[in-house]
């Protein structure tokens, strides 16, 4: 075991918790999400039945999205009498966990799809926190749900920034990216845009991702996945992808009032101050001093 634990190979051993390994073809052919939840629940396997996974690794179990990569610890909520300091691979919280809050996976126990979202909205991280609560709208969760799973924490020091949070969701935003940039647009004090605005132009109707009116700006998010993976792209090659966005962007400029696009990938919007510059040029005022910190967006 040790041995094949140490090797390099497809039949190596990968360990992803406490005496629990898996194969190591079938470590690699895994996407990070799915070894995430590997490590989760190899390690939650061995806890007691009150332990709950929670946070991110909830998220991770739902198939949520997720702002950052994924961690290598597993967070845990547990009674308080079981609480103890956590490790460099275990992160244990208290906020107490009703029975209608908990979902089960097999034999391993969760919090279910709200309050996992509270929890990660009383984290205080707005960004991450409207990640999750778009993607949960989108499947039919209510704001009021969320809301109410916040509990009766009214003086949990992160709850203010989390009604805000879950106020400002919307199941609209068709991908982590959007929601990611909506959040970043509030932060450089833009103008609310309308979300997937639809415009016909030519016998086509296309959705765009963000529409500022006034403006005249239309902002879409693109990622590779569009042009790299066979269920964007419909049976048509890269080429024919690329000629269809070419045709899609001129006809998009021949609608009245629209005066320009901007495309914008993933890594665009970590970078404030050149996204900015780009905002700017498109006539779009940004604020002079855009709020850097993620935590605590202005309502």
């Amino acid at each position: 075991m040790r041995r094949r634990a140490a090797g390099d190979g497809p039949d190596r051993l990968v360990r992803v918790g406490p005496n629990a390994f898996v194969r190591g073809a079938d470590w690699d052919a895994a996407g990070p999400r799915q070894q995430y939840v590997t490590r989760v629940f190899a390690r939650l396997g061995r806890r007691s039945t009150s332990a709950v996974g929670s946070h991110v690794s909830a998220v991770a179990v739902h198939g949520l999205p997720w702002l950052e990569a994924w961690p290598e610890d597993v967070h845990l909520t547990v009674p308080k009498s079981q609480y103890r300091a956590g490790t460099s691979s275990l992160v244990l919280h208290t906020r107490p966990v009703a029975a209608v809050e908990v979902v089960r996976h097999g034999d391993v126990r969760f919090t279910s799809l709200t309050r996992t979202v509270a929890d990660i909205a009383l984290g205080g991280d707005v960004r991450s926190a409207v990640l999750v609560a778009d993607a949960a709208v989108r499947r039919g969760v209510t704001k009021r749900q969320l809301v109410q799973a916040l509990g009766g924490s009214l003086h949990h020091r992160g709850r203010a920034t989390a009604l805000r949070a879950i106020e400002f969701a919307d199941g609209r935003a068709g991908s982590p990216a959007e929601s990611f940039a909506r959040v970043v647009f509030r932060e450089l004090g833009l103008p609310a845009p309308f979300l997937q605005q639809a415009f016909a132009v030519e016998g086509h109707r296309y959705e765009v991702d963000f529409w500022f009116p006034e403006q005249g700006v239309v902002i879409e998010v693109d990622g590779r996945a569009k042009y790299e993976q066979a269920r964007y792209r419909n049976g048509r090659s890269v080429t024919d992808v690329v000629i269809d966005e070419k045709r899609r962007h001129e006809r998009l400029l021949a609608v009245p009032g629209v005066r320009t696009i901007v495309r914008l990938e993933w890594r665009d919007l970590w970078d404030l101050d050149r996204l900015t510059r780009r905002l700017r040029a498109a006539g779009l005022a940004c604020a002079v001093r855009p709020l850097r910190s993620a935590r605590g967006v202005a309502a």
